[in-house]
Formats: C-alpha cells, structure tokens, sequence
C-alpha cells in the first residue's frame, strides 16, 4: 500500500503531512502544478520539502504542459465557477491520476479537504473510493476540524504558514483564483502587481482572434456601471480583467464590501497577524 498526502502549499494539506507525520504514517508527497501559483507558494513548497525531507514528486499535465495559460488559451475559454471548471479537472486530476495509474502498488491519498470550508466540500465523504485510476481511496483525516485547528498544527511543529495568508489571501492555489473574493483580489493587485499583468495579458490573448469576448472575472464580478470595454455575450455585458483590477484597487470606486479595510487591521483572513 503506498500512502500519498496531496500538497498545494495551502495550510490544510500542510496540517494533514503535519498530521500523518504525528501518527507515524509512512507517506510520499505529490504537489499538481497548474503552472498558475503564486512564486512565493512554490517557494513554500521548497521550504517545506526541504524542512521535512519530503521529497516532494511535482506532476503536471501532459497535454497542457505550459499549464493554466496553455489550457485556457488551447480551449479559447476561462474555466468558470459554475459549469466549466475545467481547470481543476484537467491540471490537477488527471495528472494525478496518471501518477497513481503508474504505481505497483494499491493507493490510500490523503486529502486537506474540510467541511467547514464550502458546502460543496460539507457534502463530502470523509473516506471514499474512486474508481477512476484504477481505483484508489481517498481519506479527508481533517475533514471535521476548523481553521485554528489547522493552523494549531501549524504551531506545534514549529510550522509557519504559506506567507500569502498574511497578506490576506484565503486561498493561495492560483493566482488569482476564479474563486478570488474582491477584498482578496484587491490584496492580489496591490502588492503583486505581476498577478493583474498576467491575468490582463492572458484575457487579450484570448480575445485577439475569438469571434466573442473571452473574460477571465464571471459578469457578475462587477455592477453594470463599470462596464465599459467589453461587449455582451448571450445578452449579458461582460466585465474584462482591467475593469475589475480597477475597481479593485481605486479608492474612489470601492465598495461597501471592501471598506472594511483599515491601515492598522491584520490583513490576514485568518488572524495570524501577531
């Protein structure tokens, strides 16, 4: 039996290496790059590797090698939240499930999935067999514990988190997620301004032969009134990437969602400011 622990750099895949490591689990460490982290996570990953002697196995996709931008650019579409969340199925699954076809031996993966974090995840079982790959099981050993939990395990073993979480990031996966809150987004934009170029950059390589606008951010991202630069598609006005940095980031513009921001507040999602 090969035991696997699937790492992101996120803190619930660290608190399940963390945990399996208290249990005395033997285990390897598999991390699916999209090719759209932020480098501060993929140093996170080196960081930790190195710190735990993991010996961190990095897959990615074979048919999208040059990851997220690739795929989105091959497909002349962006994954979408509802119905066309392709990203996750064609970066991380399949090339995990590559990797698990191509073992001698019967698989246990062990996730840092936890109910309290949506309700699509709440709905999920905390042990389950797939029976793509050949067949393999999943276990979710954290699926019942909260964020201080998570990051209690964190402390214990002298672990510091993935560093975009003070910066107040809730999800450190790609960067940005299509999932990106827009206090969250605001933080992408601000201080990592490379994150909008990229993100702007691929929205007009999209659009430079497509018969209708491609769009990174869904249309309901932003109000009707700042809609401009875009036009419709299937009767509803679309926002482009620029539109939404900008409303983001202009003090002027900002909405009552994002004037919860104070100077002196820990930006941290989570409160691990000291």
């Amino acid at each position: 039996m090969i035991n696997v622990v699937a790492f992101s750099g996120g803190k619930d895949s660290t608190a399940v290496i963390l945990w399996a490591r208290e249990q005395g689990i033997e285990y390897r460490t598999v991390f699916c790059d999209t090719g759209f982290e932020h480098q501060l996570t993929l140093d996170y990953i080196r960081e930790i590797d190195q710190k735990l002697s993991l010996g961190v196995e990095w897959l990615r996709s074979t048919a999208y090698p040059g990851g997220f931008e690739e795929l989105c650019i091959k497909k002349q579409m962006f994954p979408k939240p509802k119905g066309g969340r392709f990203c996750t199925k064609e970066l991380k699954i399949e090339p995990l499930w590559a990797w698990i076809e191509a073992q001698d031996d019967d698989v246990t993966m062990y996730q840092g999935i936890r109910a309290e974090e949506s309700t699509p995840r709440a709905k999920m079982n905390e042990r389950e067999f797939v029976e793509e790959a050949g067949g393999y099981w999943i276990e979710r050993p954290i699926f019942r514990w909260t964020a201080d939990q998570v990051f209690e395990m964190h402390r214990r073993h002298g672990i510091e988190p993935n560093p975009l979480y003070l910066c107040g990031m809730k999800r450190v996966g790609c960067a940005p997620c299509i999932f990106a809150s827009k206090p969250e987004l605001r933080q992408w934009a601000l201080r990592f301004p490379e994150v909008r170029e990229r993100v702007v950059r691929l929205e007009a390589e999209l659009n430079r032969d497509a018969k209708a606008p491609r769009t990174f951010f869904r249309a309901a991202y932003l109000p009707e009134r700042f809609k401009k630069e875009l036009g419709e598609r299937n009767g509803v006005r679309l926002c482009s990437a620029t539109e939404v940095f900008d409303y983001v980031t202009e003090i002027d513009r900002v909405q009552l969602d994002l004037l919860n921001e104070e100077p002196t507040k820990c930006l941290s999602v989570y409160n691990l400011c000291e």
